[in-house]
């Protein structure tokens, strides 16, 4: 009777998460503040940084094969930037370049897999860096940060290869996650340097208004983040204390607007990427170290949680 019971725990909804997070295969190269995307049932890990300077590096995996290969590395060393991917392209911009004073960039590259390089791209009508850029409706829309215009929602619109600048929102957080998930674009947690914040905001694409949503249960900033099974998805980052890094798991669901408890990580990460591939949820790179010590202790490790049936 008591192994009877176990299975049929299993297999309720609520309790999905049994199975945990579980290794996955490791980059070629360990790095933190990178930038991750998913094109072609592919996951695309580019740039971010090591023990020295923002680095170019960028692989491909293929959850299939489960392997990862090497692809034309960036123009430019880069960390803390925006990556996406929309209509068969990934897209690169702005971020903290190896060839750069420190300060944030306004540069944008485009890759394809069919010409195998990344060629410039229209660069956005502002400088940012630690800011979040997202796919969305057919544009990219790339919120937070700090630079030129942290404080303005950027959008590009590839049918006319042109930024807009939208006013107004309180976008002007480092190190945040911008989702998109049906007609709506979550942006959250992020802050300053010393005070990550708990809020999540709420664009609404069709109506281009702000709304406030249920805030986070802790406040962070340089976390994970991704939609996974029609929920939002928020990992590790770097806590109330600078040198704080976490490895809690927080989910969201966007119909009841609650947050639940997933299962933690299983070391504490920040300035790590986070994308949703076939029926897993990959945690990628990062680093044990909070804060300017992230890249001194990034790994090249993968963490995969996977579903149940029926979850």
């Amino acid at each position: 009777m008591r192994v009877i019971a176990f299975v049929i725990l299993l297999l309720v909804p609520g309790f999905g998460f049994a199975q945990g997070w579980s290794e996955g295969q490791s980059m070629g190269t360990a790095r933190a503040a990178l930038a991750v995307a998913q094109m072609d049932g592919k996951i695309y890990a580019v740039g971010g940084a090591g023990r020295l300077a923002p680095m170019s590096v960028a692989e491909r995996y293929n959850p299939a094969a489960g392997s990862w290969r090497s692809i034309a590395a960036l123009p430019v060393g880069l960390e803390q930037f925006g990556l996406a991917a929309l209509n068969g392209k990934l897209y690169a911009a702005g971020g903290y370049a190896a060839d750069g004073d420190g300060s944030p960039g306004n540069e944008m590259w485009s890759y394809d897999e069919a010409g195998g390089e990344w060629v410039q791209a229209p660069a956005m009508p502002g400088s940012r860096a630690a800011f979040s850029m997202v796919a969305a409706k057919g544009k990219l829309y790339a919120i937070g940060g700090s630079g030129d215009i942290a404080n303005q929602m950027a959008i590009f619109d590839p049918a006319i290869n042109q930024w807009q600048l939208l006013e107004g929102g309180p976008v002007a957080r480092r190190g945040g996650v911008a989702l998109a998930l049906g007609d709506d674009i979550y942006f959250i947690g992020g802050g300053s340097a010393s005070s990550p914040s708990n809020r999540l905001d709420i664009f609404n694409i069709s109506t281009a208004t702000w709304r406030t949503g249920a805030p986070l249960p802790l406040a962070r900033s340089g976390h994970a983040a991704a939609v996974f099974n029609g929920k939002i998805h928020v990992m590790g980052g770097r806590g109330g204390g600078r040198g704080e890094t976490l490895k809690d798991h927080w989910v969201l669901d966007p119909d009841s607007g609650n947050w639940s408890r997933g299962p933690d990580l299983s070391a504490p990460r920040t300035g790590a990427g986070a994308i949703a591939a076939g029926a897993g949820l990959y945690v990628i790179g990062g680093g044990s170290g909070g804060g300017f010590y992230a890249s001194f202790t990034a790994t090249d490790s993968v963490e995969v949680l996977r579903k149940l049936p029926g979850f």
